[in-house]
């Protein structure tokens, strides 16, 4: 019976270690040259996105995002990235206020 449950731990362990490192291989980065603080959730939509996003990134910032709060994650990502360009310049943080910042990257979930 030891036997039996070792062997039941040792396989269970070995398909979650497995899935760890596959779920890996699944992360695809989206980079766009034209896309912007204030047309990223129209762009996640038109792209159909919304189930596959992890990950957004500005300059050094990068936010995690949750697929059942989607917009309000992009709320708040927004939201620090505008405290970070005012603790730099505040003539730059109302720029980007007013006409947006740029996004760098998306990352997504590929294997969806």
């Amino acid at each position: 019976m030891k036997k039996i449950i070792t062997t039941f731990f040792l396989v269970c362990f070995a398909w979650n270690t497995y899935n760890a490192f596959n779920m890996e291989n699944c992360t695809k980065e989206i980079n766009i040259n034209h896309l912007n603080s204030k047309n990223i959730l129209s762009y996640i939509k038109e792209n159909n996105l919304t189930n596959k996003i992890m990950k957004i990134c500005s300059n050094d910032i990068c936010s995690d995002i949750n697929i059942q709060n989607i917009e309000q994650d992009i709320k708040e990502f927004i939201k620090r990235n505008l405290k970070y360009l005012e603790s730099k310049d505040k003539d730059t943080s109302l720029e980007a206020e007013l006409k947006g910042f740029r996004i760098d990257k998306i990352l997504v979930n590929s294997c969806l």
